[in-house]
């Protein structure tokens, strides 16, 4: 019964003021939406990581002698590189890309994106090179032995543009959490302010049911209550808006990063992974704010 009457009035509290709950509800929607974009961000960015890792590979590039004339890495200069690297643990494959080979892959890479680039590129322009996949991406020290080789004039490896990409994925989510906190902090005041009308409104209601023998439990539920069901159901809203923006913007818009293989894609697995999260934690945060603010107006 006494279950029932304290579900009772939080529910009917919730429109009683519904301008203020209207109010609450959507900041919390938003602080929620933004949480939750966040954690989806930092999920991508492992994401893509894992995903470049598993196809990066270190460019060797040879010296001019090596390029100008060796068609398929027999010269004893290109073999003595290519053998110390295949010696080695940690090498999983190496591949030779001639001059020519290595144009004709620049062109390929950059005629659509960058063609003032390509017209100006030839041949000569470009090394041969040496491709070498790691067992494992992270550890470059199998390189070691040919690095001080007279032969070898530069070394590029592919994860420092992965770290790039993933510094500016983190920086999304950084930017997207520090929204999300102030629009947080909005929402305390909205919380706040709302409980503390609440129990104003309702004060004589309280009073009396104290002097019969209610607790101060029972007579303080309600009010957070109300706090807890306004911030599940912004939750609820945050995660609704998530499913639609990524259905009619985020797909749409990172289709072909998608199919290029470029970005991780952000499935509708992973929404449902933060959803119960991102509510749990609306309605914690809720009930906390709403605790403290009413012990705070008792006391005044």
């Amino acid at each position: 019964m006494k279950t029932r009457f304290v579900l009772g009035e939080a529910l009917s509290g919730l429109t009683k003021n519904i301008t203020m709950t209207v109010a609450m509800i959507i900041t919390t929607a938003i602080s929620l939406a933004l949480l939750a974009s966040g954690l989806l961000v930092t999920e991508m960015t492992d994401k893509t990581k894992d995903l470049y890792l598993d196809r990066v590979e270190v460019l060797i590039e040879l010296d001019e002698a090596i390029s100008a004339e060796d068609e398929t890495c027999s010269s004893p200069a290109c073999a003595e590189v290519r053998d110390t690297l295949e010696d080695q643990d940690g090498i999983e494959q190496v591949t030779y890309r001639n001059r020519q080979q290595n144009y004709e892959h620049f062109v390929a890479l950059f005629e659509s994106t960058d063609p003032a680039l390509v017209a100006n590129a030839t041949p000569e322009s470009l090394p041969a090179v040496l491709l070498v996949r790691l067992e494992d991406p992270t550890d470059s020290s199998p390189l070691d032995p040919v690095l001080g080789m007279e032969q070898v004039v530069h070394v590029t490896d592919q994860r420092d543009d992965i770290g790039n990409a993933a510094s500016n994925l983190d920086s999304i989510r950084n930017a997207t959490f520090l929204i999300a906190g102030i629009q947080a902090l909005a929402a305390v005041f909205l919380i706040a302010n709302m409980v503390q009308i609440a129990a104003y409104s309702r004060r004589t209601e309280a009073e009396i049911m104290r002097m019969v023998g209610a607790t101060r439990w029972f007579t303080q539920a309600p009010f957070v209550l109300e706090a807890v069901f306004a911030a599940i159901i912004g939750g609820v809203l945050a995660i609704a808006g998530l499913f639609a923006g990524k259905a009619a913007v985020v797909d749409p818009a990172m289709q072909g990063l998608y199919q290029a293989q470029l970005v991780a894609p952000v499935t509708t697995g992973d929404i449902w992974a933060v959803a119960p999260i991102v509510i749990l934690v609306g309605a914690v945060f809720a009930g906390i704010t709403a605790q403290v603010t009413l012990r705070l107006y008792s006391r005044n």
